[in-house]
């Protein structure tokens, strides 16, 4: 979101030994930013534009994962099913792994 900012009296930052900056509080208002928020540094010719990236709020991942909710066990003994499943395939896989690499004994 690039803002047209109509600050008064052209505010201005002093730019540190670290090379950082304080960002005036009028710009911070017209921005509509708080703390915590990124602010994005934009060249475009001689003009350096500021964004703000919208923060990401937990609703966004709304959803995500409701293709993956049917395989999630609904009972600890489901889970550990599930869990000893998986460590006998890993298991099956490894030895298998074992017998291709191995040199033939003949």
């Amino acid at each position: 979101m690039s803002t047209d900012l109509r600050v008064p009296n052209r505010p201005r930052a002093r730019l540190t030994r670290q090379g950082q900056i304080t960002v005036p509080k009028a710009v911070r208002d017209a921005l509509g930013v708080r703390p915590g928020d990124d602010i994005e540094f934009v060249a475009q010719g001689e003009n350096l534009v500021l964004r703000v990236r919208p923060r990401r709020s937990v609703l966004d991942f709304d959803g995500i994962a409701s293709a993956a909710a049917s395989r999630v066990p609904r009972t600890a003994e489901e889970l550990d099913e599930m869990i000893a499943r998986g460590m006998t395939k890993a298991s099956i896989a490894r030895a298998s792994k074992k017998r291709v690499g191995s040199p033939s004994h003949s």
